[in-house]
């Protein structure tokens, strides 16, 4: 009897592929979805590259006598493969633990989506995006979306297409459309799916815990790769363009190629382009047979999924597009018996982290404690603590990753097991005693808590100078201070603290993970900014109680008054300042009444260090580089 088939086949095509295949192989061992096989196709390469990887239960071996390419491989894994879904994957991606898994949940919660994108990361700097999608401009042009810019997540959002260096496809949709064309060879092939897609109504969905790390073409001949990219280009636009749109945009098209061509007169390259563009106008007949069949199976113009911005076509920007109702997707936490799991960030942490731990084990089924490289004795005290209770668990880091990663590594860890909240807490701020329980209870208060996303306590300091109260806004320019005092419920907050949130744990799957690139500062407000972006709510909660600790505290004197201030060191300043223009540039449309607040808080903070503060060189430099940080990203 034959085994039943596996949920996902993945397709890798390898050919001189070196070192990076069992690299992309080992990869695959640790996923923790383990419902899948691997096609692997030997596509003609010598270099023993697929010889040199170890056997596998779930490994498939497939040789191609000749070179078939990217497409005509991945079409010859796709007939041998027998997964529901068919994931592609380049040799030299490396995917992480939930990689796949995040592709499946993404596929099971749009069922009309055809593809799913992965998020793909330079391997050479993972803060740095290889790109996110592929867009797609009405005048033929296609990109890896935002590739080399900043890696800060999005949510689960809508893209034109997936790169098939990493993507799943829905077999059906797959087949109905014909798979790969064989002809491409490599380059656009992808886009050329995705557009076919597209048109027969399916769409593409990016979903943020899909990661993976891309080496890239670093050993494919920047000839090739200028031949196959110019000439599928075109095939592309003949094939799949709806009619009215490939008659008013040709005009533009035939120029920028003309452009291209004129450009590599002088950079070199001119002789390819030219070669391909001929290729390119002796397969026309057959693009425009292709064509007649497209528009068949066409139920969709798919101009709406375009990119017709041409400061992003110029910018190769990322174009996502919010999914609306995510919210109706997801289960939503139980309403009794709720499961609670914490993840605590500590560093060179006090005598508080004690009762912050004390806290959150008697709150929270389970406790993470991700130590950002303390010293030797903190470190073995610490190792004490987690041998003393089951429900605690350390992870060391050996250098400071920062809060942002930090917070990642404990998410990561507990959003795939069965709990329905994760409290943040930071080593100083402690719970009261009944927090995460009154937090809770004033969410299954709420008549419409599905939309709800994000929890927040009142929060209270020994100095007295947090004032409780919640910024909130509901669209535009609305900006308003919801009182978190006992018994009241803050709806529409715009953000919250990052210690002391309760965020639900279906919805950080779509919302996705702390922005790592942002090291400490803004990581919160951008991630209940994306939040909001995705359909979800922040509400405060005015019962529960967080004694929280912000910042250090240094006494000032201006014109004889004698003042307590909240104050950061030079370096803090400037990652405080570049952060918060990171946000500003991302989110100003979505809470512009906000940004402009913010705008005058940088404002008095500049005012702050230059009047009351010492130190104020460094400080004031610190924050001028902070600016520029931020706004040359």
């Amino acid at each position: 009897m034959s085994a039943p088939p596996p949920l996902a086949s993945i397709l890798i095509v390898a050919y001189q592929s070196g070192p990076d295949l069992g690299r992309c192989i080992d990869a695959l061992d640790s996923q923790t979805c383990r419902d899948f096989e691997v096609v692997l196709v030997d596509n003609g390469s010598s270099d023993g590259a697929v010889q040199a990887v170890a056997p596998r239960p779930w490994l498939t071996v497939v040789s191609s006598p000749e070179n078939l390419g990217f497409a005509g491989g991945n079409n010859l894994a796709a007939r041998t493969a027998r997964g529901r879904y068919l994931v592609t994957l380049n040799p030299d991606a490396f995917a992480d633990p939930g990689w796949l898994d995040a592709l499946i949940a993404a596929a099971d919660r749009h069922r009309d989506a055809g593809s799913i994108a992965s998020v793909q990361l330079l391997e050479s700097d993972p803060d740095r995006l290889d790109g996110l999608g592929d867009p797609y401009a009405p005048w033929g042009g296609a990109w890896r979306g935002g590739r080399g810019g900043l890696a800060v997540p999005v949510s689960e959002s809508g893209v034109f297409g997936p790169c098939a260096a990493a993507a799943l496809y829905r077999r059906e949709a797959f087949e109905a459309v014909g798979g790969f064309c064989d002809r491409f060879f490599c380059y656009y092939e992808d886009v050329d799916l995705a557009l076919r897609l597209r048109r027969a109504g399916w769409r593409s969905v990016v979903t943020p815990w899909a990661v993976v790390r891309h080496v890239g073409s670093g050993s494919t001949a920047s000839d090739f790769v200028l031949r196959h990219a110019t000439r599928n280009r075109v095939w592309t636009y003949v094939r799949g363009m709806p009619a009215a749109a490939a008659l008013c945009f040709a005009p533009m098209m035939a120029l920028l190629a003309l452009g291209a061509l004129l450009a590599a007169l002088v950079r070199g390259g001119a002789q390819t382009r030219a070669r391909a563009l001929k290729e390119a106008l002796q397969g026309l007949p057959q693009a425009v047979r292709d064509r007649s069949a497209i528009s068949g199976y066409a139920r969709s113009s798919a101009l709406g999924a375009m990119t017709w911005s041409p400061w992003r076509f110029l910018r190769r920007a990322v174009d996502v597009r919010p999914l609306p109702g995510l919210a109706r997707l997801l289960p939503g936490p139980r309403e009794e018996a709720a499961k609670v799991a914490a993840v605590i960030v500590s560093h060179e942490p006090d005598a508080r982290l004690d009762a912050v731990l004390d806290a959150a084990l008697a709150q929270c089924a389970r406790v993470v404690l991700v130590d950002n490289a303390s010293g030797a004795e903190t470190r073995e005290r610490l190792r004490g603590k987690a041998k003393a209770s089951a429900a605690l668990t350390l992870i060391e880091n050996d250098r400071n990753v920062g809060l942002a990663a930090a917070q990642n590594q404990g998410l990561d860890l507990v959003r795939r097991e069965d709990v329905d909240w994760i409290l943040l807490l930071d080593d100083d701020s402690v719970p009261a005693p009944d927090m995460v329980a009154r937090m809770i209870d004033g969410w299954g208060r709420l008549s419409d808590r599905r939309q709800v996303g994000l929890l927040a306590p009142r929060l209270t300091d020994p100095e007295g100078t947090l004032k409780p109260y919640l910024l909130c806004a509901e669209a535009g320019w609305h900006l308003r201070r919801g009182p978190m005092v006992p018994g009241a419920v803050v709806r529409h907050g715009i953000f919250a603290i990052a210690s002391g949130s309760l965020l639900r744990r279906d919805v950080l799957d779509v919302v996705g993970p702390i922005a790592a690139p942002f090291f400490i500062d803004y990581v919160d407000i951008e991630f209940c900014l994306r939040l909001r972006r995705a359909g979800f709510e922040i509400v405060g909660i005015g019962d529960a109680v967080l004694t929280h600790r912000l910042g250090e505290f240094e006494e000032a004197e201006l014109l004889g008054r004698k003042v307590a201030l909240n104050t950061h060191p030079a370096w803090r300043r400037r990652l405080i300042h570049r952060n918060r223009v990171r946000v500003w540039r991302r989110f100003w449309r979505d809470v512009p009444g906000w940004v402009a607040w913010d705008m005058a808080a940088a404002l008095y903070d500049i005012w702050k260090a230059a009047a009351y503060e010492s130190d104020k060189r460094a400080k004031l430099g610190a924050i001028a580089v902070g600016f520029f940080d931020g706004w040359r990203e």
